[in-house]
């Protein structure tokens, strides 16, 4: 009982502090809007504050320095401080020193409010940069007056545009965006706040490193069937394919004399570090790490007063947590790898060298709060081995690329809102304001920054949208429900705002998996006469016509299941991430990719493991073997979004809700059950979710009337209806 007491206390103390950061959070969001337009008078007022501040302080000193005379002179005084009147009655006056002490006090008090005020005023535009862990807050470069206009891509003869002076920056950087599905290759160049497109293939290519010399660019791609290496010259847009195997590569990155290229592969069903030669020659492929567990998304050392260039970091899963290690090429053991960061609250990757080699910078993930940090190495004279330092964080954000030239900054990447992505600017050792360099249309990843400034122009390509909507109306106005042809669930229907991206979402899984993920659902369109389950949402958005759920039961079919589940926390929420298995005949490389992360084990829950009981489940111990596809990535590109898991999700199973997608097109609930229902039935229905005397016959819309109850859906996954495809 005493134990459960103390879980119990420590629940709750973790629920405020998370509580208090998100409010914290928040509330700094909103200072930050604020303090865009009154920056200038702000750093007035603190100039005002802190002179005032500075003439106070001298006052005090000269108040305390009388003090000692004074308290002299009041001991041979204390006598006058009770007062007799011609009537015997006493009267006691107070000491004029408590008087003044407690002026000063009040004044102190003041004082303190009114700094805390102007350093949260004064700390720079970027006030979502936190710590974590034990930390001092590095915040990035001064706010340019102008918000750099908003990349639409692709775009293929983008309008230059003067980036703002306080970012001064030199070189260029080379990423990839992710936007209607389609992963692509962009640079950005100096006096540019609009981004090149370097690739054009129908196939996906990301991951992209620059070559030592800043003329090419090493990036994976599946343009020939399986994930490969291959670099691009970015001057005559040349392509080469590296390295011809079965299995997925990635995250390529070029050792300092250009000559090799190490990345992550996926061999003898674990992925690794190998290294090849860009030239063909050495007997590379060559294995260095040799976990376990995933090693992977490799950095290689600069060269260091030419004794570095022999180290490569990266990201490794092992003992439990997940952490940036660094590992020595004249001693590639695992056991002699260094633990960069070793944090167990903290899950860090995308590891990236200072231009020195002394540093490492890198994501880091904790309570659902993703920032960028960085640490300082201390190297051994002969740089046989190192240890890290005291973790400084850089930003919110994640990604981060080091300033190629002299180190003193960094950009990184944050999202923003919808499906916008800002690259953001922090220097190193000062405190100061963030830069904004662009803001970009689609999810950007993988930044890599080279001083050199190659003259070359953007490709231009115009892929068809995904999906069209085919919205119908019906002769009263209200939108209908379409059926789903081959779906097998109770009530297969959809508002036909949202069927046809289902439909298309249906097709790319099947596509990308080799199996009909969504022949079978647990649950689709909810008629007005059903009543939630007491645990459930009761303005559900399947009343609406704009929700499906998976089979929730996949997760324990087959070994391993046809589908795993990652724990995302986001400030105080939950979400989960559905990764399907690939089909079995394809599991050789050619369609999806290994898993990275650690998925959620809920048949734990009733293992006899009191934590994995009260915490609805732990995580797994191993990473499951195999190829999957990100279900839910996926369906966020055709505009389906994952639900927040219920409060009770721990102890209540059908308030997990990994299952359910939405897509609400920025809709409130009772305006999406408006495109079915008139509004008198929506008042209706709404009393009747409530318990009222509502009758269901006056509920029930006419789109759905006379509409059969279909099946309840098979378990097991089939192959795709010829009249779906």
């Amino acid at each position: 009982m005493l134990v459960r007491g103390f879980r119990l206390t420590d629940k709750l103390s973790n629920a405020f502090l998370k509580l208090a950061v998100w409010l914290v959070s928040g509330f700094m969001q909103q200072v930050t809007e604020l303090r865009e337009s009154g920056q200038t008078t702000i750093v007035n007022v603190y100039k005002s504050l802190t002179g005032a501040t500075e003439v106070m302080v001298r006052g005090s000193r000269k108040v305390y320095e009388a003090t000692g005379t004074r308290q002299r002179g009041l001991m041979v005084q204390r006598a006058a401080m009770v007062s007799v009147d011609k009537d015997n009655k006493v009267t006691v006056i107070e000491d004029p020193l408590i008087t003044q002490n407690r002026t000063l006090s009040v004044f102190a008090v003041l004082l303190m409010i009114s700094l805390i005020a102007v350093v949260i005023w004064s700390t720079g535009r970027n006030t979502d940069n936190g710590s974590i862990g034990n930390t001092r807050i590095i915040s990035g470069l001064p706010q340019q007056p102008d918000q750099p206009t908003a990349a639409l891509l692709p775009s293929a003869t983008p309008t230059l545009t003067p980036v703002p002076q306080p970012l001064n920056w030199r070189g260029t950087l080379v990423f990839s965006v992710r936007e209607n599905g389609q992963e692509d290759i962009f640079a950005l160049q100096r006096g540019s706040s609009q981004p090149l497109r370097l690739t054009n293939h129908l196939s996906d290519d990301r991951d992209p490193a620059w070559s030592p010399d800043g003329r090419t660019v090493a990036f994976i791609s599946r343009r020939d069937g399986p994930w490969d290496l291959y670099t691009l010259d970015v001057i005559t847009k040349n392509v080469t394919r590296l390295t011809f195997t079965p299995g997925f590569e990635g995250s390529p990155t070029f050792s300092p004399d250009g000559a090799f290229i190490a990345y992550e592969s996926y061999q003898d069903n674990n992925l690794n570090i190998y290294i090849v030669a860009v030239d063909g020659s050495g007997g590379c492929p060559c294995r260095v790490t040799n976990n376990d567990g995933p090693d992977y998304e490799p950095d290689w050392m600069p060269n260091v007063d030419g004794k570095g260039g022999r180290w490569i970091a990266y990201t490794s899963w092992r003992n439990g947590q997940q952490d940036i290690y660094a590992i020595s090429l004249d001693n590639p053991s695992d056991q002699a790898a260094i633990n960069v960061t070793n944090t167990r609250d903290i899950d860090e990757n995308y590891a990236a060298w200072s231009p020195d080699g002394r540093a490492i910078a890198y994501s880091g993930v904790f309570d659902g709060i993703e920032g960028s940090f960085y640490r300082q190495i201390q190297w051994n004279e002969d740089f046989s081995g190192g240890t890290s330092g005291l973790e400084i964080s850089i930003g919110r954000g994640r990604m981060p690329a080091w300033n190629p030239i002299d180190g003193s900054s960094l950009f990184y990447v944050a999202p923003r809102r919808s499906n916008y992505y800002q690259i953001l600017a922090a220097q190193t050792g000062s405190f100061g304001g963030g830069g904004d360099l662009t803001l970009i249309n689609g999810e950007v990843s993988d930044l890599d920054w080279t001083p050199y400034e190659p003259e070359f122009t953007g490709l231009e390509a115009t892929y068809p949208p995904l999906y069209t909507e085919r919205e119908e109306r019906g002769a009263d106005g209200l939108y209908g429900l379409a059926a789903l042809p081959g779906v097998t669930t109770t009530d297969a229907f959809l508002n036909t705002r949202v069927d046809d991206s289902f439909n298309a979402l249906r097709v790319k899984i099947y596509e990308i998996a080799g199996w009909d993920v969504l022949a079978q659902l647990d649950d689709a369109f909810w008629r007005n006469t059903r009543r939630p389950e007491s645990s459930q949402d009761r303005f559900s958005w399947h009343y609406t016509g704009r929700a499906f759920s998976l089979q929730r039961d996949l997760i324990s079919q087959g070994d391993p299941s046809l589908m795993v589940v990652v724990r995302e926390n986001r400030e105080v929420g939950t979400y989960w991430r559905v990764f399907v298995r690939v089909a079995d005949e394809y599991q050789n490389g050619v369609l999806g990719e290994p898993l990275r992360s650690v998925p959620w084990d809920f048949e734990s829950r009733t293992s006899g493991d009191l934590d994995a009981y009260e915490n609805g489940g732990r995580l797994m111990a191993t990473v499951p073997t195999g190829y999957y596809v990100d279900f839910t990535r996926l369906a966020e590109d055709y505009g389906w979004h994952p639900v927040e898991a219920g409060r009770t999700w721990r102890q209540n199973f059908a308030d997990i809700l990994f299952w359910d997608f939405i897509k609400t097109d920025d809709l409130e609930w009772e305006t999406a059950l408006g495109e079915l229902y008139t509004p008198i039935e929506v008042e209706q229905f709404k009393n009747f979710l409530s318990g009222g005397p509502s009758t269901q016959a006056t509920a029930i819309p006419v789109a759905t009337e006379g509409l059969p109850d279909t099946p309840e859906p098979e378990r097991s996954p089939t192959p795709l209806p010829p009249d779906a495809q």
